[in-house]
């Protein structure tokens, strides 16, 4: 601001409001004093006004990325504890199953199973956390719970079944209504076992068949005959020798393999039916005793681990189900009977565990925050994500699987399925591990905090560019305080000297 000057004839040439003007400018500076600031309008910060505009709307934009970035750390931080958290769950499962934790009970379930009850439940409350109404891991539709309650997804509600159900049925149309997991046994003459499966999705399916020893001959039906993938007989051409063996390689339905080996024991001696059978007294004898030893092997085989592999097709195709894509099923009445594919299409109702964004995209983008002009970081996640769904899986399994201390299979199924189970829960070969999404969020909190630190520093650069414009020092205020203040007072002591001045005063 500028003072007007006082000099010779300044009186004279005075306007009537000059006083008033420079009262006017002695109160401007002591606000200016008080307040630091150089003005109340950037009008009267003249030419400088273009350079404040300009500061202020770099420092707006600053503390908008500030602020959400404040935001999204706090969402990301407590999203890599929720993952932390479920993997921590999942590797003590996989801990207790990995030892040898059957132990008959009056419930049919073993410890590690009704712990595994509560970390289903514990992973389903992590991924309904929300934070200010925001759910952190149903994608785009934050707004939504996305996953459902325990007792829902395990025995369903209103009309539509559950996991249990879903398990049940595929157990059925893989065992067949005959309990030989959908091969076919039959004998040509009296010395031959014929072997086959059958060319639909369920059950069995034989891989290789071999016998040692010579007695024995094993020819591969080949081309197949219709309706079987692969058929195979077993011709006792010769009496066998104690000790010599038959196996007979067995695909399961989750893509696991199990090997059936019959071992040849002498005329008269006892043994298991499914590990072995006796030579008989001519041929036809030995091949029947063969025939019934291979029934009894592949139905307890049918009983243990093909009903644990069941279990695993039956869990994986439920959590893949979302609101556009239902889990799929075993068509048809009868299971057992069943044929046709699994399909969502026709089937019972299916309660639908995930009720979050399913799109294709990648999680991460669902919800991305800007944190500079041209930057943007992904902070997004979905509770059905490869690592979740195949946990809640695992735990879904060990939640609904029974195992009747009188069953004189249980032990046996339970230990396939404790494989099994273990085996997942190790999330190897590509299956997306729960460290993967730990560190995608990781790095989302590094970009963050870069960006953070970045605009912090720019801001305090601009700030004081800014003060520099917008603000005044007490010393620079104060002399012209000073300055305006000793003109004013030789002014008023001016002006009443001439106000008594007359003739006679002037002579």
């Amino acid at each position: 601001m500028t003072i007007t000057a006082y000099g010779s004839g300044a009186y004279r040439s005075a306007q009537p409001n000059s006083f008033v003007s420079s009262r006017t400018q002695f109160d401007d500076l002591q606000r200016q004093l008080s307040t630091k600031e150089r003005s109340t309008s950037y009008g009267d910060l003249g030419i400088d006004r273009r350079v404040s505009l300009d500061l202020n709307a770099k420092i707006s934009s600053l503390d908008s990325w500030l602020s959400g970035i404040d935001l999204a750390d706090v969402n990301l931080k407590l999203m890599s504890s929720a993952v932390d958290s479920f993997g921590k769950m999942a590797t003590e499962s996989r801990n207790d199953m990995r030892s040898n934790t059957y132990l008959a009970s009056s419930t049919g379930q073993t410890g590690p199973q009704v712990l595994a009850q509560e970390k289903f439940k514990q992973t389903l409350d992590l991924l309904n956390s929300d934070v200010n109404g925001r759910y952190l891991f149903s994608g785009r539709t934050s707004d939504t719970q996305p996953t459902l309650g325990y007792d829902e997804i395990i025995n369903g509600s209103a009309g539509k079944d559950g996991l249990r159900q879903v398990m049940d049925e595929r157990k059925k149309a893989d065992l067949g209504s005959d309990g030989m997991g959908r091969l076919q046994m039959g004998m040509t003459g009296t010395t031959t076992v014929d072997l086959s499966d059958a060319d639909h999705v369920y059950g069995f399916k034989l891989g290789d068949v071999s016998a040692t020893g010579t007695g024995i001959s094993v020819t591969a039906q080949t081309p197949a005959p219709a309706g079987t993938d692969a058929a195979f007989s077993i011709s006792v051409t010769g009496q066998p020798t104690a000790g010599d063996k038959v196996n007979i390689t067995l695909k399961l339905p989750d893509g696991t393999q199990e090997q059936v080996t019959l071992t040849a024991r002498a005329l008269g001696t006892t043994g298991s039916d499914s590990n072995s059978f006796e030579i008989g007294s001519d041929l036809a004898t030995t091949a029947a005793n063969l025939q019934n030893s291979i029934g009894a092997a592949i139905k307890t085989e049918a009983k243990t681990t093909l009903s644990a592999a069941s279990s695993q097709v039956a869990a994986a195709a439920f959590f893949a189900g979302s609101a556009s894509n239902p889990p799929q099923r075993v068509p048809g009445a009868d299971p057992y009977t069943a044929t046709a594919a699994p399909t969502n299409v026709g089937v019972k109702d299916t309660v639908i565990w995930y009720r979050g964004d399913d799109a294709a995209d990648t999680a991460r983008n669902t919800a991305t925050v800007q944190v500079d002009q041209g930057q943007t970081v992904g902070t997004g996640a979905r509770a059905n994500e490869e690592a979740f769904r195949v946990g809640l899986a695992q735990f879904g399994i060990m939640a609904v699987e029974s195992f009747p201390a009188d069953d004189a299979n249980s032990q046996a199924r339970y230990n396939a399925m404790a494989e099994r189970v273990g085996d997942r829960l190790g999330f190897g070969g590509t299956t997306q591990k729960p460290t993967e999404i730990i560190t995608e969020l990781g790095s989302a909190q590094t970009a963050l905090a870069s960006a953070k630190e970045r605009h912090q520093n720019t801001k305090s650069y601009l700030t004081t560019t800014l003060s520099g414009v917008e603000n005044v020092t007490t010393e620079e205020v104060a002399t012209q305080i000073l300055s305006l203040q000793t003109q004013l007072q030789a002014s008023y002591q001016v002006t009443s000297m001439l106000s008594k001045l007359s003739l006679t005063n002037y002579l």
